[in-house]
């Protein structure tokens, strides 16, 4: 099953719109810029999207699901790549109330 890297945060008030649909387009592109060591693209795919219903309170504008094929491929992007590491060298200034989490993807069948 798929490792799912879960990203949630709000802009700053002061970031600009056009800031703010830089970073967000920069942030969907990771999966072709980032590569292993052997220079394969190793991000299964990203998605992303905006908060749309009032009926859930969330401190969260954005989410990205970033999928991977293994924890390992996870771990890299998280801690080796630096394509990975300069772009959230940039956007951690400019967002606040940032979440991640990590799930394997599961069908629950015989848990």
């Amino acid at each position: 099953m798929a490792i799912l890297h879960l990203v949630l945060f709000r802009f700053k008030p002061e970031v600009s719109r056009g800031r703010r649909q830089a970073v967000l387009q920069e942030f969907m592109a990771l999966s072709q810029k980032c590569k292993d060591e052997s220079e394969r693209p190793y991000i299964k795919s990203i998605r992303g999207g905006v908060e749309c219903t009032a009926e859930v309170s969330s401190d969260h504008s954005h989410v990205f699901i970033v999928e991977f094929d293994s924890l390992q491929d996870r771990e890299f992007y998280k801690n080796v790549d630096p394509i990975h590491a300069e772009f959230a060298s940039r956007i951690i200034p400019l967002v606040s109330l940032t979440k991640m989490a990590v799930f394997e993807e599961s069908d629950f069948v015989g848990i």
